[in-house]
């Protein structure tokens, strides 16, 4: 059997899609913000709990470096013909370390999706349950995904890093050919960029209606105008406030309008977000900057993830 080698001269380097990505900023944020939008309403809606979510997608990851350890390549359908996946070697206060939350918690949302069935334990040993509970199954964040991609491969097009655009049902394709490994880099990204927002936040919840709240001004901006990271930041706050009540944010999270108008209550303290007399919460100016810089560590999280997967596409 004949092997291609893929061309080392055609592989895309990190810097190139971080300038692509910064320079063309305004043209891609949009599909970044659906892109977190989808996922985190998804994360919450799976089990009304952002953290149980993450617990579930850190047991996963460990099972697709156990796949990608003894070179074992799955597609997205025979992945998840599988009802059971058992992961080893379970520690708890491994993953309260690992997910910036407390061995107390972590304990007590573990022994809450045993009790729903999501997970079986056994001595040193857990169980994915799928046959009781679907989750993990990602067909939504596969398609954002792809959109988030195809348009970041256009810019890199034009700028001649890639010889053309890859279409998003190509990239789809090719993610769920290769779903297992695929998936083990976007975890990669994932879990460690919710744990910087963490630390920002403290808790998941608090970010996912801080950033709801935060695209609203955002969106203002014309998406006719090409800018860097830098200027679009700057032209975002030139906009006059606009301002998004309690109710709104509920539903375009799904989180219970009394659990938002806690955490609203909480971002006011901690003066990340302002309320008018309309009972309209924005973002605060001098906090959007400081957000930007808190947000540098993400894009270079999403960076190597999006690099990656160019480079696989252009290697098949």
């Amino acid at each position: 059997m004949q092997i291609t080698i893929p061309s080392v001269s055609k592989q895309l380097s990190e810097d190139q899609v971080l300038n692509s990505v910064s320079r063309n900023y305004s043209q891609i944020v949009k599909f970044l913000f659906n892109f977190h939008a989808e996922w985190l309403r998804g994360s919450y809606q799976t089990f009304k709990d952002h953290d149980k979510f993450i617990i579930i997608q850190y047991l996963v990851h460990k099972t697709l470096n156990f796949l990608s350890t003894n070179f074992i390549k799955l597609d997205f359908d025979s992945y998840y013909s599988k009802n059971q996946l058992e992961i080893a070697n379970f520690n708890i206060v491994d993953v309260g370390r690992e997910l910036n939350i407390s061995k107390e918690t972590a304990r007590r949302k573990i022994l809450e999706l045993e009790k729903i069935g999501a997970i079986i334990r056994d001595k040193k040993k857990i169980i994915l349950n799928r046959s009781a509970f679907n989750f993990q199954k990602p067909s939504k964040t596969l398609i954002t995904v792809s959109y988030l991609l195809s348009k970041i491969s256009e810019n890199l097009s034009k700028n001649g890093d890639l010889d053309k655009k890859l279409s998003s049902e190509n990239i789809e394709s090719h993610m769920r050919k290769n779903f297992t490994h695929c998936w083990k880099l976007f975890y990669e990204m994932q879990i460690p960029l919710v744990q910087n927002w963490k630390k920002v936040f403290k808790d998941v919840e608090t970010w996912h209606i801080w950033g709801v709240i935060a695209t609203q001004k955002s969106f203002r901006i014309p998406n006719t105008k090409l800018l860097s990271r830098e200027q679009y930041v700057e032209d975002a706050l030139k906009y006059p406030e606009i301002g998004i009540n309690a109710m709104s944010v509920s539903e375009l999270t799904g989180i219970p309008r009394a659990t938002v108008v806690r955490k609203l209550n909480i971002l006011l303290k901690k003066k990340f977000i302002s309320v008018d007399e309309k009972k309209l919460y924005s973002p605060r100016k001098t906090d959007l900057k400081i957000i930007s810089e808190m947000n540098k560590k993400g894009t270079l999280l999403q960076v190597t993830f999006f690099c990656k997967i160019f480079n696989l596409i252009q290697a098949n």
